[in-house]
């Protein structure tokens, strides 16, 4: 039978790794659709039809064309039943976390893309300075916590992950955020998880 999700990403792109890692974590099959950003292929007017945005992740169910991945990580839990909230009240923590995760860990990401896509390096002091800030909060978070919200895996835990995962590409020291580490690590144990590089193919593909 083939898989009902349709994802179109990138390998390098954290955004699109998260739609992967709920997949994979979640023990479901998706088919994967490669998209070369290098070349703007995100830009042209047939992935446009599907995402006015025009980059990834995308994902395609049914009638469904859904982008931002806070939108498809919820929408995804909703349809599957996995990692989202228990009730309306726990629904709504989740989305208030999804909110906070991309305003105060979105440097990090930042600081990775400077680096590793030749971006403009006089953004770096700002940038580190703020993936600081933001990790230091994060961690105070995590002390005492296993996972974000409700002591188990959720959708706000799969969002943060990837910048994480890949802290080094940020020229961050994991070892200096002992609680972050130590929940990062913890994600690393759960079935089905693979490292970013690992979770889409460089071309479409059934996973």
């Amino acid at each position: 039978m083939t898989a009902p999700f349709i994802l179109y990403g990138n390998v390098n792109s954290q955004p699109a790794s998260r739609i992967a890692l709920f997949f994979r974590l979640a023990g479901i099959p998706f088919r994967y659709r490669h998209l070369d950003l290098r070349a703007g292929q995100q830009k042209s007017p047939e992935y446009q039809a599907i995402n006015r945005f025009g980059r990834v992740p995308t994902l395609v169910h049914g009638d469904h064309s859904i982008s931002e991945s806070s939108v498809i990580l919820t929408y995804l839990a909703e349809q599957t039943g996995q990692f989202g909230g228990r009730d309306e009240a726990e629904k709504l923590r989740l989305a208030e976390w999804l909110s906070w995760l991309a305003d105060v860990l979105l440097p990090v990401q930042r600081a990775r893309a400077v680096r590793k896509f030749n971006g403009d390096a006089n953004a770096l002091p700002w940038l580190d300075a703020s993936a600081a800030s933001g990790l230091k909060l994060f961690d105070q978070h995590l002390a005492g916590h296993s996972y974000i919200e409700s002591e188990r895996l959720t959708i706000a835990d799969i969002f943060a992950f990837p910048w994480i995962d890949l802290l080094s590409e940020s020229a961050v020291d994991e070892k200096d955020y002992p609680n972050v580490k130590a929940w990062a690590d913890r994600i690393r144990t759960q079935p089905g998880y693979k490292p970013q590089y690992e979770l889409m193919p460089s071309a479409d593909a059934e996973c």
